[in-house]
């Protein structure tokens, strides 16, 4: 049996970026002084929901993903669904994060 080295791959960059994710909860947590729930902080609130949404959503992919592997797809398919997965996952907490923080609302969700 092979290693699954391209879902190896994406799960470590996954990991780094819920590390990154995690740090701006607490930072956002320690700086409105708030130990549990968002009470109504929106810095608070935007990062709990995008460390929220990237943790609900990762793990069924990175089981897809291996499945994908283990069945000898196209190791290039896998290794661009592992891609086009990080960039959107990265775009997403940016939008949550950064850009909608800017504007004030959820105004490019919906």
């Amino acid at each position: 049996m092979a290693i699954p080295v391209i879902t190896l791959l994406v799960t470590s960059v996954l990991i780094g970026i819920q590390i990154v994710l995690t740090a701006i909860v607490i930072r956002a947590r320690r700086r409105s002084q708030i130990a549990v729930g968002s009470d109504d902080a929106p810095d608070l609130e935007r990062a709990v929901r995008a460390h929220g949404n990237f943790t609900e959503v990762t793990p069924i992919f990175l089981i897809s993903l291996l499945l994908l592997e283990l069945v000898d797809s196209y190791l290039w398919w896998v290794a661009m669904l592992g891609v086009i997965f990080i960039v959107g996952r990265v775009l997403h907490a940016r939008s949550l994060l950064v850009t909608e923080l800017r504007s004030g609302s959820y105004q490019q969700r919906e």
